[in-house]
């Protein structure tokens, strides 16, 4: 059953980026919608995680899975066509960022340069929303606090995640320090605790 809703989670991300898309396309007030798109990535957010715990919870495979990282970039990238759409950035900006993106994640295949690619399209609609929607936007601070606070460990496996996968293994000596000084050692892809404090 958990690994049921953590695929219902995962698949209903898909239908959120296709919904953001659709948000800056359809919408007539800039502001509304922006709103919308702020919400409707925090409940995106929220699912990524959930169907992280029920998929962990199920301890067997899950059949979409495999597509959690994709779909993470895929809502990404729904958000900033949207806010494209609505006119808070020029079409010409988010093209010529795309290109690149495909340019650096050609030349540095990683999973790490592509999570860095993805960052200024990650924040582009929270930071419009501190000066658009104030509300939505510390709404969304207070979302990645409880998020940081009910599961710090995803947190600090998602950037140690990062360390590893960078290109060159330039930022490995770091995320070593990092484990040593947190206990953490390496099961599989993820990282235990050895005091069982994660």
């Amino acid at each position: 059953m958990a690994a049921l809703v953590a695929d219902a989670l995962t698949a209903f991300r898909l239908c959120l980026t296709l919904y953001l898309v659709w948000i800056g396309f359809s919408s007539s007030d800039k502001v509304s919608a922006l709103t919308l798109i702020v919400y409707a990535l925090l409940v995106g957010w929220t699912a990524d995680i959930l169907d992280g715990w029920f998929a962990r919870k199920s301890n067997s495979s899950t059949r979409f899975g495999h597509l959690d990282f994709p779909l993470d970039m895929a809502m990404v990238a729904g958000s900033l066509i949207g806010i494209t759409a609505l006119g808070y950035i020029p079409v010409k900006v988010t093209v010529v960022y795309f290109a690149v993106a495909v340019v650096l994640v050609w030349k540095f295949p990683s999973k790490s340069t592509i999570m860095a690619v993805a960052c200024p399209a990650v924040f582009a609609p929270f930071i419009l929303a501190a000066f658009e929607v104030p509300y939505a936007f510390k709404l969304s601070l207070l979302w990645v606090l409880l998020a940081l606070v009910l599961d710090w460990s995803r947190f600090e496996g998602v950037v140690l995640e990062f360390i590893d996968t960078f290109p060159g293994d330039k930022l490995k000596p770091l995320g070593e320090k990092w484990r040593k000084w947190r206990g953490l050692t390496r099961v599989g892809n993820a990282y235990n605790d050895v005091n069982g404090k994660m």
